[in-house]
């Protein structure tokens, strides 16, 4: 239990009775809007008008019919501000599978180049690769 101060009751300085909501802790009110707001996302043009709808997503039918810019806004105050995409599909492939790879890339390439025609589509990408 925090410390307090014997006489008085009250919690020292730098202690406090209740560790509150963590810092980035989402409160309820917020989880359910953004369950509503992904709702209407996925049922959106499936619904003919905003009164068949919990209310809720009525208000959010209604700032998407009448003011889009403002949904948008809405829906990019929501999504994560920075999202970390890692591909290490070829981190265990070794040098001469990578040749391979290439070699592939390279026969695709030129199949293409012949089939549209000498100078079209895919003689940049092959001289991109030698």
């Amino acid at each position: 239990m925090a410390e307090q101060d014997p006489k008085t009751g009250r919690f020292l300085p730098g202690n406090s009775g209740n560790g509150g909501r963590h810092k980035g802790a989402r409160n309820k009110l917020h989880a359910d809007f953004i369950q509503a707001l992904l709702d209407h996302f996925h049922m959106r043009g499936t619904a003919e008008n905003a009164a068949s709808l919990p209310r809720g997503q009525a208000a959010i039918e209604i700032v998407y019919r009448e003011n889009p810019r403002d949904y948008l806004k809405l829906i990019a105050s929501v999504l994560p501000k920075e999202y970390t995409i890692e591909d290490n599909r070829y981190d265990d492939v070794g040098d001469e599978e990578l040749r391979e790879i290439i070699d592939d890339f390279r026969r695709k390439a030129s199949e293409r180049e012949r089939s549209q025609g000498a100078g079209q589509g895919a003689s940049g990408a092959q001289s991109a690769l030698n």
